[in-house]
């Protein structure tokens, strides 16, 4: 069984729920914002629907990419959007939204399963460096979705 990982992630961005979850859910777009993690996006048009599918092509501050799909499989708007993840990792993504007072908190349940063949010889030994490169691309996406919604801190 390849090397599974869990990652909980926030996002705290002062905009309406509304336009955080469009932003999050059109990533076909990302590669307009969070800059610093993706290089190529290619697939469906958002609005994010049952059976759409997206292909991203990252990297963030090792010096590797990684190749993943993603499908999605429920969706509640603005609240939720739920992708099954394929090519080097197999597994889930889920992001939920929440708003209060005009700020809009994104988790992010990210549960891979490695396929990709380095990542996955590697994990026993670097998996603390691994969950620190997803921690880089996290934080940058953080920053760069507020600054892309004219709402940095």
């Amino acid at each position: 069984m390849p090397p599974a990982y869990r990652f909980l992630d926030q996002w705290v961005v002062r905009a309406p729920i509304d336009r955080v979850y469009d932003t999050i859910g059109d990533a076909l777009g990302y590669k307009r914002w969070w800059t610093d993690f993706v290089i190529r996006a290619t697939g469906d048009e958002a609005p994010p629907e049952v059976g759409k599918k997206n292909e991203l092509l990252v990297k963030a501050c090792l010096p590797y990419q990684v190749n993943f799909g993603l499908e999605v499989v429920e969706v509640e708007r603005p609240r939720r959007i739920l992708s099954r993840l394929s090519k080097h990792f197999d597994g889930s993504g889920e992001w939920t939204l929440e708003e209060k007072d005009g700020t809009t908190t994104a988790t992010l349940d990210w549960r891979p399963s490695v396929n990709h063949a380095l990542i996955r010889y590697l994990t026993p030994v670097l998996r603390p460096l691994f969950r620190s490169n997803h921690n880089w691309s996290m934080r940058h996406g953080e920053r760069q979705i507020r600054e892309y919604l004219g709402f940095a801190d």
